[in-house]
């Protein structure tokens, strides 16, 4: 199983051009695809519906998207109706296998007013696996300008994903009421699950640390990258325009020890043109996943 997550910078590329299409082949192959900085009805990306684009070029997908904020874009036509319309940023996940649910978690955000500080989130998909249950996926966007903030997402980011099993999914228990006949049957939540997407912050930080480290009822985690056998400063992901030979490695994947021992490969793209970020893949083994989940259930 492949999967790759991508912060597509709305399809800005290194050109100064927006092209999606670049987006889309640089991802498509891929068993899981987890997409930052995705938008809707931006002036910079000229107006486009960029979940409905990149769908519409990736169709062999199921997808999903949801914003970290969304704001008004609407206006009054001259006939006195409304246009409405609202301005989106996030995260959107792709797969091959269907996306049994998902849930959109805000991330904690201080009030900064000296530069542009905005919100960000994490996005839970509970992805079917063939014959081996479910895997959680979380695809998450830090905080870009405040290493305080990213300390506190990084804790409730880690609340969220341990308490999950515990709590269940969207809803738990039966109901035998026809008007609920659809979704008689609780979703499941699983335990094993990838975290990953785009930390703004390297392997020498203190939130590398935060996150690697076990914590009062939390295991560590691990990093894919080096868990595959890469050194941990070794790579990079992120090139900024200002300087782009000062690339850094700030896209990362973490699992705990229930899928530790499946992680095969974990490699960067560094041909892909389309954003400041750099695709990064990660290959599972899918018959140590499916053993394992096979006991698991």
């Amino acid at each position: 199983m492949k999967i790759v997550t991508y912060n597509i910078q709305f399809g800005l590329g290194k050109d100064g051009h927006n092209d999606l299409q670049r987006i889309a082949n640089a991802v498509d192959g891929a068993d899981i695809i987890a997409l930052q900085e995705v938008e809707r009805n931006w002036q910079h990306s000229g107006h486009v519906d960029q979940p409905e684009k990149l769908a519409g070029l990736l169709s062999e997908y199921y997808w999903v998207y949801s914003p970290y904020f969304d704001v008004n874009a609407s206006h009054k036509k001259p006939d006195g109706t409304v246009k409405n319309a609202r301005r989106q940023f996030g995260n959107m996940v792709l797969s091959k296998n269907p996306i049994l649910s998902t849930r959109l978690f805000p991330l904690p955000k201080s009030n900064i007013l000296d530069q542009r500080n905005m919100a960000v989130g994490m996005l839970e998909t509970v992805i079917s696996q063939t014959d081996a249950g479910a895997l959680r996926i979380y695809n998450i966007h830090l905080s870009a300008k405040s290493s305080a903030d990213r300390i506190t997402q990084i804790e409730r980011i880690r609340d969220t994903i341990t308490s999950a099993p515990a709590e269940g999914n969207a809803w738990t228990g039966k109901s035998i009421d026809p008007l609920w006949h659809e979704d008689k049957h609780a979703l499941p939540m699983p335990e094993e699950f990838v975290l990953l997407g785009d930390f703004n912050h390297g392997p020498d930080a203190p939130e590398y640390s935060l996150l690697t480290k076990a914590a009062a009822g939390q295991d560590k985690l691990f990093d894919c990258w080096t868990l595959a056998g890469n050194a941990p400063n070794d790579g990079a992901t992120y090139f900024p325009a200002t300087a782009p030979q000062n690339g850094s490695r700030i896209d990362f994947a973490f699992v705990d020890h229930r899928m530790k021992q499946t992680i095969q490969k974990a490699w960067i793209d560094n041909d892909a043109q389309g954003s400041d970020h750099q695709p990064y893949w990660i290959e599972i083994d899918d018959s140590k996943f499916n053993n394992h989940l096979k006991r698991e259930r």
